[in-house]
């Protein structure tokens, strides 16, 4: 995954959001994570706002909307932020998360008497 800044952008007809980087990268937003912002038209939407994004597969479609067979890769959107603050601070939770994980579970074996190279065993076993 890969943090994004989208600087511009507008609202598909099927809801959705095309956002652009500065380097007119195209990234896939849906419209419930727009929604979540609190942006629903054009105007709604403030630049610059931030994203983590993905590659995913998605079905191609004929100009009926069936199904043609053919996968392609998309850049979609997992989250979205509205300010720089706020994607800086969900990487934070998320790695200090893992760490406060860690740190307990070493406590805990330590509690029970487990070695060091027990804990360090155990520790990269999980999380």
């Amino acid at each position: 995954m890969k943090n994004k800044v989208i600087n511009n952008g507008s609202f598909t007809a099927a809801g959705n959001f095309s956002g652009y980087t500065a380097l007119g990268e195209r990234i896939h937003i849906h419209a419930r994570q727009m929604a979540s912002l609190g942006w629903s038209t054009n105007d709604d939407v403030q630049y610059p706002f931030y994203c983590i994004a993905k590659t995913t597969k998605i079905k191609e479609l004929d100009s009926s909307g069936k199904e043609t067979g053919v996968t392609s890769d998309r850049e979609t959107a997992a989250s979205v932020f509205k300010t720089r603050e706020a994607i800086t601070q969900a990487h934070t939770e998320s790695a200090t998360l893992d760490i406060e994980i860690k740190n307990s579970i070493a406590e805990e074996a330590s509690k029970v008497g487990l070695s060091k190279e027990s804990i360090d065993s155990l520790l990269n076993a999980t999380v």
